[in-house]
């Protein structure tokens, strides 16, 4: 079922830019926030001395580069079904599928992550790296699970017609906002493993 069958009308510019506008807004909130917190843990971070500290347990570095890898292959074919969306070409339904199935193997990666690290006894109250590790990745897990639920909720529109070629804004901002959960992990994985 498309648009000619539901009858909606294509989207104007104006609600295209205004769409996108509050998009970056809204994620400009985000960042501002993540900054934040961000900058707290660099701050606690350096009064540590040596990074990580030494005698714990760490996160398993291989699963969290595999998560990272499966993050970045989603949002890569959630923006190639925008785009193939955009020129009007068929096929965006199965990509968008497979960057949510993505996305969905990264969220359950990441609580296996959060399971390695307390099956070897490192809980949130351990000490200074597992309380960072565990609230910074909690609150990026947040948005992991709402950016998940909005790409069920586009799938079901490009599905019906609701969302397509006439309608796009609104599909294009969910994958705009699941490159911005990318791009935080991406900055928590150098921080808690690579740095």
């Amino acid at each position: 079922m498309r648009a000619a069958v539901l009858n909606l009308p294509r989207e104007d510019a104006a609600t295209k830019v205004n769409a996108t506008l509050g998009m970056v807004f809204f994620i400009g909130s985000w960042a501002m926030a993540f900054g934040a917190i961000f900058l707290s843990f660099l701050v606690l971070r350096q009064r540590v001395g040596v990074w990580p500290p030494e005698g714990i347990a760490l996160p398993s570095f291989p699963m969290a580069a595999v998560a990272t890898a499966v993050l970045l292959a989603s949002s890569a074919l959630l923006h190639l079904a925008v785009k193939r969306e955009e020129s009007d070409q068929p096929g965006i339904q199965p990509l968008w599928i497979a960057g949510l199935g993505l996305g969905v193997g990264f969220a359950a990666l990441q609580g296996w992550l959060w399971m390695d690290l307390m099956g070897a006894g490192r809980l949130p109250t351990s000490g200074l790296y597992e309380s960072l590790f565990y609230g910074l990745t909690w609150i990026h897990a947040v948005h992991v699970v709402i950016g998940l639920l909005s790409l069920v909720w586009a799938s079901v529109g490009l599905k019906t017609g609701r969302y397509g070629s006439h309608r796009l804004s609104t599909v294009s901002n969910i994958a705009i906002f699941w490159h911005f959960v990318d791009v935080v992990w991406i900055v928590l994985f150098l921080g808690f493993f690579v740095f």
